[in-house]
């Protein structure tokens, strides 16, 4: 597992599910877009996915929440990270993806934003079981 797992998320309900060794960036009312520029970021300064951020996922206009699980080990933390170039592939293709669906944006009622919201929670805790954390 992750020397030091890192969350980053806009869906305010996950946080309630992040393990407590794992830290947490939550973005809530931010797009999905900010997660994933957030987590590019990140792996800019060495940490790598622990997960596709896109996996089991609707497609992008379909919900507008997004959670990235990311091992931010001690590379982080030096002066010149190595890139984990697999990574940055990933998060650049999701970064599209969102693009490429920017103009299709949906409007969510109210009443529709709790069930996605609990899609989200779910498909984050199939990764943390993936990962064997839960």
């Amino acid at each position: 597992m992750a020397a030091k797992a890192e969350i980053i998320s806009n869906n305010p309900d996950i946080e309630a599910l992040v393990p407590k060794t794992f830290s947490f960036t939550g973005m809530a009312g931010s797009p999905a877009k900010a997660v994933l520029t957030a987590a590019r970021d990140r792996i800019h300064l060495g940490a790598k996915l622990l997960a596709h951020p896109m996996a089991g996922r609707l497609r992008p206009n379909e919900t507008p929440y997004m959670t990235v699980v990311l091992d931010a080990g001690p590379e982080v933390r030096s002066k010149e990270p190595a890139i984990d170039l697999p990574s940055l592939e990933i998060i650049e293709y999701c970064l599209a993806e969102e693009e490429k669906y920017i103009n299709m944006r949906k409007k969510y009622d109210e009443p529709l934003l709790p069930d996605l919201r609990f899609i989200s929670c779910e498909l984050f805790t199939g990764i943390l079981q993936e990962l064997g954390i839960r």
